[in-house]
């Protein structure tokens, strides 16, 4: 059992050469712009496109194209394409953290507003402002609704006269009761946005009443004479 599982040094070096070569082509525009450093047995210090397979279970160095360090790698034992991704996936990352996000965010509630009724004001100014589309999207509603009885009082009034509707006639309709969907779908979108002002706003309300007491607590915390 143990003969047949046995690779050659010779055997082994290829296939980690070819592994090697095909993550590099894989991930070319990773490792385009960088280099190795490693030292061989004697401690001596190599440079190179590429780690040698003999030496590929030592420490060794990843360069940018600046010849500057961007990661040490001593577990030799995980392999080239994980350390890879793992880099790929770190440079995708956020470049602020969640945590300093929110200390920004905090910082800035507590400019902007001086007071809980501020929030509430900016709050309404908001829903006024959408308030407008809404008159506007319900008069083209209504105004729709109107021209579509009309066009069909006189479709029912041609049909009882013997008359075939027109194509005019039905494109005139068609197009009309398009609108009235379109208006029904954004007098839909208006109401689910006025909710999301509404949540933001109580959220803001909530973050801030929040911080502004821990502010209350920290000033009106008894000094440590010593």
């Amino acid at each position: 059992m143990e003969s047949s599982l046995h690779i050659s040094t010779s055997s082994g070096q290829k296939i980690v050469a070819i592994i090697t070569a095909g993550i590099i082509s894989l991930m070319a525009t990773s490792l385009a712009a960088e280099s190795y450093r490693w030292k061989d047995k004697d401690g001596k210090t190599h440079y190179g496109a590429a780690v040698p397979a003999e030496y590929r279970d030592l420490p060794y160095d990843i360069l940018n194209n600046a010849g500057f360090v961007i990661e040490h790698v001593e577990d030799t034992t995980v392999p080239l394409e994980v350390i890879v991704e793992k880099r790929i996936k770190k440079g995708r990352e956020p470049l602020i953290s969640e945590e300093t996000r929110r200390v920004q965010a905090d910082k800035l509630l507590v400019i902007r507003y001086s007071s809980e009724e501020e929030i509430l004001k900016a709050q309404e100014l908001e829903l006024a402002q959408l308030g407008y589309d809404t008159k506007v999207i319900k008069h083209s509603y209504e105004s729709t609704t109107t021209a579509i009885r009309s066009q069909i009082r006189q479709a029912a009034d041609q049909q009882r006269a013997g008359q075939q509707i027109s194509p005019e006639t039905q494109q005139k309709i068609d197009k009309l009761y398009a609108r009235h969907a379109q208006d029904t779908k954004r007098q839909t979108l208006i109401t689910h946005r006025a909710t999301q002002i509404r949540a933001r706003y109580q959220t803001e309300i909530e973050r801030y009443r929040f911080l502004t007491i821990e502010s209350e607590k920290t000033d009106q915390a008894p000094v440590d004479q010593g």
